[in-house]
């Protein structure tokens, strides 16, 4: 039976809460959100939970300590995938720190291979790096980071083939015709590990980048005299991602740019695992909850996605529905998937997450199976 009427839960559509009416599944697509069950269906209760949106990661570098830079195989994106999905995220992109080509082009082939395999979950590929600024670079590696060429950039689109490429990069560190062929390509670009003057930043934003990583870390800073990049973002209609656990970003400084950018700023994590095996070494420090490399230096979250919504609901002042848009409907809508992804109506893929109301993960479903945790 294919058919599931999913009953006694608060269903957060995208848009509203809608109470004392079943969702309805029909394998992997939704049927509809009404007041009688269909014939034949099987009902799940969901014991006065509440239902929303699966959850889209655009920033995830690993899971079950396999770090995908490290390890880049399809075993990696699937572990990463399967430790994620427990905390939101039915969707993501795996993601690649500053390396060597034949890095990058190993991590397409996984990504690839994974899809042949069926794909759960994954939307893409975001190659954060190498085209980076120097001085900007934070826990990426200093030896890999290099100038865009067209030629390196086309044997990337080449081998990506259909699958999504998002490229984090310093507009400032990119020659004019480089900038020029990335934006007429099909890779998503989005600024970020950048020293960009806020004029500099203006430029890339008018020329077409419409993104920015990691809203406050490894970026030009607002100062009286330079807005920098930060200044460019809050001034500008670009959208940015941004980490929400009171270590990259203080709490308060979200709050700020919330009110500053509404909608155009969505969530992500960030987050890495401890895996020492490779040139990235990031381990757990315990007594200060974040991840580090071997010279101390801040290298990703141990975040998971439902956690940032909560943070920004308890620990920011954001309503719950908002703060699931920025986890859900707002990555979907800059992937291009917010017709099947970030909403729950009918013909919408059946993704989406079951949570009590202290925001604690009870069950997902997705590929058209419900999993209770």
């Amino acid at each position: 039976m294919s058919l599931f009427a999913f009953k006694n839960a608060r269903v957060f559509t995208g848009s509203e809460f809608i109470d004392n009416q079943y969702l309805i599944t029909d394998g992997k697509i939704i049927r509809g959100i009404q007041e009688t069950i269909p014939e034949g269906a099987e009902i799940i209760d969901c014991s006065n939970g509440i239902i929303a949106p699966g959850l889209i990661e655009l920033q995830v570098y690993g899971g079950q300590g396999a770090l995908f830079t490290t390890e880049p195989t399809p075993e990696t994106i699937r572990k990463t995938y399967e430790q994620h999905l427990k905390g939101g995220t039915t969707h993501f992109q795996i993601t690649y720190h500053t390396g060597p080509l034949t890095g990058m082009l190993a991590a397409i082939q996984a990504c690839r291979t994974y899809r042949q395999q069926g794909g759960a979950g994954l939307v893409g590929l975001h190659l954060e790096g190498p085209y980076f600024n120097p001085v900007k670079k934070g826990a990426h590696l200093l030896q890999y980071i290099r100038k865009a060429t067209i030629a390196e950039l086309q044997e990337l689109v080449e081998a990506a083939g259909d699958l999504p490429l998002y490229l984090t990069l310093a507009p400032e560190e990119a020659a004019p015709e480089v900038l020029e062929w990335l934006l007429a390509s099909p890779i998503i670009l989005s600024a970020g590990h950048s020293d960009a003057t806020y004029n500099e930043a203006i430029q890339a934003f008018n020329q077409g980048i419409g993104l920015v990583t990691h809203l406050f870390n490894a970026m030009s800073a607002f100062t009286s005299r330079e807005p920098g990049l930060l200044g460019a973002t809050l001034d500008s209609s670009v959208r940015a991602s941004i980490i929400a656990d009171g270590i990259h970003v203080d709490f308060a400084s979200i709050r700020i740019a919330k009110k500053l950018m509404g909608d155009r700023l969505f969530l992500i994590t960030d987050a890495v695992t401890e895996d020492n095996r490779g040139e990235y070494s990031f381990v757990i420090n315990p007594e200060r909850q974040r991840f580090e490399d071997e010279n101390g230096t801040l290298s990703g979250s141990s975040l998971t996605l439902i956690e940032a919504v909560s943070n920004c609901v308890t620990k920011v002042g954001i309503s719950l529905e908002e703060a699931l848009r920025m986890a859900s409907l707002y990555p979907a809508q800059i992937i291009g998937k917010d017709h099947s992804l970030g909403r729950l109506a009918a013909g919408y893929d059946a993704s989406f997450i079951f949570f009590d109301e202290n925001l604690c993960m009870q069950g997902y479903h997705t590929e058209g199976k419900f999993t209770r945790l």
